[in-house]
């Protein structure tokens, strides 16, 4: 074989190597973006009781990686917690007392979801939910409310479901604020959680342990950013001294929402 020719079988063995080449990198992304998909349903499945499919959308598009820190937010803290929850789970066997909890829990869920909040825990029977982060809402306040009285409302469906297997009625009170505080992520590089911190976020649980079994009580401050369709009982509103909080505080009985009203 001659020079020529020798430096043409070179060039196709080049070829053929660079082809082999691109073949197994095409192969790697393919497998790289089975991944991905795979981890982002892992994700989603995972987290969709928590946060809203808008929320979840925008972490799993996300370049940027989910870091430890915080920023400031207007937000409004929505908390919420069963009465007599203690003297139930003593008096019920285990098996149905978390059955009770499981449903009642899964009812709420899916109602701060529809209104566009996210929850941040459960500590026991209660809930501690935002609404305005991680996203911004110019209507956070107004969702919050509405949002509390569907809570309210679809309390006689789950009581019925409670009804038909010979477990007790339950009743829930929520308590609602406005105001600044710190979300973002807490913990370490091994531990995270997405929380809020803050002066507000101990009001808006002060309020809440303000109400009882039905209750909505909201804080001047979310009244006046939720709008004019939260309707409220100016004869039941109250001054409440507050642990931990100087002064008093204006407390607002929330009756309903729009053309929605409580029980």
């Amino acid at each position: 074989m001659n020079e020529e020719g020798s430096t043409v079988l070179t060039l196709q063995e080049r070829c053929r190597e660079l082809e082999a080449r691109n073949q197994a990198l095409e192969e790697e992304n393919r497998r790289l973006q089975n991944t991905i998909q795979s981890n982002n349903r892992l994700i989603r499945d995972t987290f969709t009781p928590y946060f809203t499919n808008e929320i979840l959308d925008e972490i799993l598009s996300s370049e940027a990686d989910l870091r430890i820190g915080g920023e400031r937010r207007h937000v409004t803290i929505l908390f919420t917690d069963l009465r007599r929850s203690t003297e139930l789970s003593e008096k019920m066997s285990a098996v149905d007392f978390i059955a009770m909890l499981n449903h009642y829990l899964e009812e709420m869920i899916e109602l701060v979801n529809a209104w566009g909040g996210n929850i941040l825990d459960f500590v026991g029977d209660a809930i501690v939910a935002v609404f305005g982060a991680p996203q911004d809402d110019d209507h956070a306040a107004r969702n919050a409310v509405a949002c509390s009285v569907a809570m309210q409302c679809r309390m006689e469906a789950v009581n019925r479901w409670n009804r038909d297997r010979g477990f007790p009625d339950i009743a829930m009170g929520i308590g609602i604020h406005t105001g600044d505080a710190i979300v973002g992520n807490i913990g370490s590089k091994t531990r995270t959680k997405y929380d809020i911190i803050g002066r507000n976020v101990n009001l808006a649980s002060r309020i809440e342990g303000q109400t009882e079994g039905g209750d909505i009580l909201i804080s001047t401050e979310t009244l006046h950013e939720a709008g004019e369709q939260v309707r409220i009982d100016p004869q039941r509103q109250r001054l409440a001294r507050l642990k931990g909080v100087k002064g008093q505080i204006l407390l607002h009985d929330v009756r309903g929402f729009g053309t929605k009203t409580l029980p």
